[in-house]
């Protein structure tokens, strides 16, 4: 395993509920621009969230980090919004935003597009550094925070 336990509950006046990714979004000030295709949210200081995929964690030159491209998949497909808007998302980090990001584990067996089985409600994963592997932008990730660390209320 890769080190992380990934959780869907989250406390809240401690009682255990259920959070959608789409509300934890919300909670984190970073709504998702349409709840169906959105990969991510921006919040209004300009921190780039992310929703990223337990299967896809790599050491890479001794880094952990996390792909968050897949060109390859989209290569000659029509356009794809939530690829087109990570896209943008990943141009606001090059340029200096900082970024957080939601690890979340797949439905077994895989589908296409991929489906949620279960995130991490309680912690965000910093965003360090981006590195380019074999075509795809990875990001390092430096740190595990608490989400109350970032929420607002």
């Amino acid at each position: 395993m890769n080190g992380f336990r990934i959780t869907q509950k989250y406390k809240h006046n401690a009682t255990p509920q259920a959070m959608s990714i789409s509300a934890l979004f919300d909670r984190l000030g970073a709504p998702l621009h349409n709840v169906r295709y959105s990969w991510g949210g921006v919040r209004a200081d300009g921190a780039v969230i992310l929703r990223v995929w337990q299967d896809e964690t790599s050491k890479i030159d001794g880094k952990r980090c996390v792909q968050i491209t897949n060109h390859e998949f989209f290569r000659g497909k029509a356009p794809n919004l939530g690829y087109e808007e990570r896209n943008r998302q990943i141009d606001l980090i090059r340029a200096g935003a900082r970024c957080w990001m939601i690890m979340c584990e797949q439905v077994q067996p895989p589908l296409v597009p991929r489906e949620i089985h279960q995130f991490n409600g309680n912690e965000l994963f910093v965003g360090g550094e981006l590195l380019e592997q074999a075509g795809e932008t990875w990001i390092e990730w430096v740190d595990r925070i608490p989400v109350q660390s970032v929420t607002r209320g």
